[in-house]
Parts: structure tokens; sequence; C-alpha cells
């Protein structure tokens, strides 16, 4: 029988803090009091025909200030409004209506991404399921496109030939992998949700402004394929990098 035994240590660490005389600035009179590390003379926005000029008058240290680890930029002229991060989707709710077998359809909405974050943001994509019967477990099978290039969830590749049936994406526009989705002929089918991770469609390592790309949905069915109301939900998922 053997036995486990803890063994605790205390360690004791003395600390000799001493301070440095603070330097500060008081302004007070009968009805207020100012408390600051330093008072400014003047700051703010200059400019004429020639020049354009922010400054900081007065402030003991002022100015961009950075090592391993930190930035510190100060001063009246480093305070600018901070760009929200924003996420939209031209339109939620997307209808193919009746299908012609052997005949491809088209949908599209448009992505927009706004962001202040130096270190930019990333869009992915999965669906809940493959398009399904609402009333069975009848599928359209997601799309390899063309049989002679295969594409998968994370590679575009064409898909033109209009007896290869299935469901799936491109998209073109800002922040796309030309790399990847090269033209509009380009195709992926969805990462499915539980099963799959989302795939990345739109990413960006620095501010962005508006960035907008167009996603196109493509579907094409077989003579076999069974009559009814198909469905899946889509998610898009935006994230800001920090």
């Amino acid at each position: 029988m053997s036995s486990t035994q803890t063994i605790s240590n205390t360690i004791f660490i003395l600390f000799f803090i001493f301070a440095p005389v603070a330097l500060a600035d008081t302004l007070d009179s009968a009805s207020f009091e100012v408390k600051m590390s330093t008072i400014n003379i003047t700051g703010g926005n200059k400019s004429s025909s020639s020049y354009k000029l922010t400054d900081t008058v007065g402030q003991t240290i002022q100015g961009q200030f950075d090592s391993a680890g930190y930035i510190i930029k100060a001063g009246f002229q480093y305070i600018y409004p901070l760009t929200a991060f924003t996420f939209t989707i031209s339109d939620l709710d997307l209808d193919f209506g009746s299908l012609i077998t052997g005949t491809p359809s088209l949908l599209t909405n448009i992505l927009t991404v706004t962001t202040g974050s130096a270190f930019g943001y990333t869009v992915k994509t999965i669906e809940d399921h493959s398009l399904r019967l609402i009333s069975g477990s009848t599928t359209i099978p997601d799309t390899s496109c063309d049989l002679a290039l295969p594409c998968t969830q994370t590679d575009a590749t064409p898909w033109t030939v209009d007896t290869r049936y299935g469901f799936g994406y491109n998209i073109q526009g800002t922040d796309v992998d030309v790399a990847d989705f090269v033209d509009n002929t380009y195709f992926r089918s969805f990462p499915i949700q539980d099963v799959d991770q989302p795939a990345t469609v739109m990413s960006r390592a620095g501010v962005a402004t508006d960035s907008a790309a167009t996603v196109t949905y493509k579907v094409n069915v077989s003579g076999s394929q069974a009559a009814g109301i198909y469905q899946n939900n889509l998610q898009y998922i935006a994230t800001p990098s920090f």
C-alpha cells in the first residue's frame, strides 16, 4: 500500500519600497479643485492653406514612448475617436424558389466589416446541416465542384459543369483570399456544425473601413432529387483581433 504526501513550503519575501518624489499640479478656487499630473497651457488643431498642426503645450512630457510590451501616447493629439467594430449582412433570408434540374440557381448577399483594431478581424462561416427537407431527412448534398479538381470546405475549385450537383458558395471582394477564390467560378462547400471547424471567408491584419465582399450561393439538383422544401441555416462569425 502506498501513500502520497503533500509537502507545503511557505516562503516569506520582504520588499522595501522607497517611493520617489512625485510631482503634480493643483489648481483650486472657492468652487473647484483640479489635481493633475500636469496642466497644459494650450492644445488643439491649427491649420492654414499650407499646413495642419495638432499640439500640446505646457505638458511636462508629451509624445509617443514605447518599449517591449507597451506603447504610451501622451498629449492632446493622441486622443482620437475610436472606430467601432461592426458587421452587417445585407440579406438574411435567401429563397431559391423552384429549382430546375440541371440548371444551377444563384443568390447573393453582401458581408460588410468595419474595425478600428490595429490587428484586424476574421469572418468565418459554418452551416447547421446540408440543405434538408423540412419534413424529412433527405438532403441536397454539399458540392464537391467539378470532378477534375474537387473542392473542399477550405479549398475552392471550379464548379462549371451543370451535371455536378449540390450546394456551395463563392465569395469575391475586399479581404478575401484571392489565391483561393480565384474568380466567380471557384466554389467551396460549407463546413457542418458539430462535425467541422468554421472556414475563414474574410480576414485582415489591420484597420478596416467598410470592407465588403459578395457571397454567391449556388444550388444545382438532379432529376432524381426528391421534391419538397429544403432548408438550412448559415452562420457567419465575425471576430475582431486585439
